[in-house]
């Protein structure tokens, strides 16, 4: 069954106007509630990937991670935590400090994350994208095929996890919407998305508040719940493995009327 991955950003410059940049007072109510409405994974990140974000050093992207741990450690039992990071150093410390997936914003770009992996129990996701942070005017050539760069990408990215002694029983695709596509080549992963899962490891879908909802509304990000949950039904029903999204409370029913069906 399809499992739930909240988002919990603790950025003042989230796209999506969701930050709860170091109010600790905000993160366990935060945890508690996404816990409660349903999440299986919890995934926290400090640095923003936004179109024109500014970058942190791992020494400052700790700092915003430090005032979470105490109630990752209270609900580690509850629920999985992922961090969301590109530095192997926060990678490290947050296995330490008991998370269980490492979401790598880079895709394996250092080879050392991919070796921490293999020499931890950790889950590690990898994501497709061109830039970090994400670059509208920098997306797969139109004469591109989506789908099949993504898949090759894949594949390539497996077999050098392996050969790093890294097993694809702990991999994760994510297929980077939003991240070097435009829309339409989002759209197309998305529709196409049992191209990727037929490389034979869990998929990850990262589609929620994002751009290429804008081939359906012009709402803010803020407001694109419901388009957002239209596409999760899709991808539910293509058995996709874990949805990222903010909304953990609406796409929690939908799941078990999914699964009911």
């Amino acid at each position: 069954m399809t499992q739930l991955v909240g988002i919990l950003n603790l950025t003042p410059d989230s796209f999506s106007g969701d930050g709860i940049h170091l109010k600790t007072r905000d993160i366990a109510p935060r945890i508690d509630g996404m816990i409660e409405d349903g999440a299986s994974v919890i995934d926290i990140g400090a640095e923003s990937t936004r179109p024109k974000a500014s970058l942190l050093t791992p020494e400052e992207e700790w700092q915003r991670l430090i005032p979470v741990l105490e109630a990752v450690k209270g609900s580690a039992q509850k629920v999985r935590f992922s961090v969301d990071t590109r530095h192997v150093q926060t990678a490290r410390k947050a296995i330490e400090a008991g998370f269980a997936l490492v979401n790598d914003v880079s895709g394996g770009a250092d080879s050392d994350m991919i070796r921490l992996a293999r020499d931890s129990d950790c889950i590690l996701v990898l994501m497709h994208s061109l830039t970090i942070p994400a670059d509208p005017t920098r997306t797969l050539a139109a004469n591109t095929d989506p789908v099949e760069e993504v898949h090759a990408w894949g594949k390539r990215l497996l077999e050098r996890a392996e050969k790093e002694g890294l097993n694809r029983s702990r991999i994760v695709l994510d297929p980077g919407i939003g991240f070097g596509k435009t829309a339409e080549q989002s759209l197309a992963l998305i529709k196409h998305i049992a191209r990727i899962k037929s490389l034979g490891v869990p998929v990850m879908v990262g589609h929620s508040r994002k751009s290429f909802l804008s081939l359906f509304t012009d709402k803010p990000p803020q407001e694109r719940d419901p388009e957002t949950l239209a596409v999760s039904c899709y991808l539910a029903a293509q058995q996709v493995d874990y949805l990222r999204v903010h909304d953990v409370k609406s796409h929690a029913p939908m799941l078990r009327i999914q699964a009911a069906l």
